[in-house]
């Protein structure tokens, strides 16, 4: 049995990336109204399987050698995007700044999270290629950065803030088209962006 297991892409994202992935709630040490819609109940209702490589993950990421596997890992793989925690979050200082570390190690990867995880420290030695997008709905939503990327969940297009922009990939769909994230959108990797997502 694998030590730990990177997914590539799915339904919304480019198979050209890979993404990285946690048991839910367990390790959404912020989480907050965000429990009451979590689409990842479902799929680990349904996939079994997938709760296990979940939790085989985050008992890998808690070992000394995470961060020297990981980069040997990824320096191996093609793919130049990684996604952290479409499932999880960054559950304590320590696995962060694990994931900081990997990141600075590997400059030509570009690495993404969305993240309710604010009362951490996030900025501190944050690499460039690593981007971490502030996820409205946290119970610490009083110690975003606003002046930083966030990101948020709105019911209606109408809710949306003059300086947000409404995913695209979400737009394409209403429209029968299909934008794949990180394809053809790129803008979650852009530093500062305020992104709302329609619920669904």
């Amino acid at each position: 049995m694998r030590e730990f297991q990177f997914s590539r892409g799915n339904r919304k994202i480019s198979k050209d990336v890979l993404i990285w992935n946690l048991p839910r709630a367990i390790t959404c040490r912020g989480a907050g109204e965000c429990l009451k819609w979590c689409y990842e109940i479902k799929i680990e209702r349904m996939y079994p399987n997938v709760r296990k490589a979940r939790k085989r993950n985050l008992e890998f990421s808690k070992k000394k050698e995470f961060v020297e596997k990981i980069v040997e890992y990824l320096k191996r793989r093609k793919e130049k995007i990684i996604r952290l925690h479409e499932s999880g979050d960054l559950y304590d200082q320590e696995y962060l700044d694990k994931w900081k570390e990997i990141a600075r190690q590997l400059p030509e990867k570009q690495f993404y999270a969305y993240t309710k995880s604010f009362d951490l420290d996030l900025w501190t030695n944050l690499p460039p290629n690593f981007n971490l997008i502030q996820s409205y709905g946290s119970k610490y939503d009083h110690l975003i950065d606003e002046k930083k990327a966030t990101a948020r969940v709105i019911k209606d297009i109408r809710e949306r803030k003059p300086f947000e922009f409404i995913c695209p990939e979400q737009l394409a769909k209403k429209k029968d088209k299909e934008i794949k994230c990180m394809r053809e959108c790129k803008l979650c990797l852009r530093k500062n962006i305020h992104v709302a997502f329609l619920l669904h």
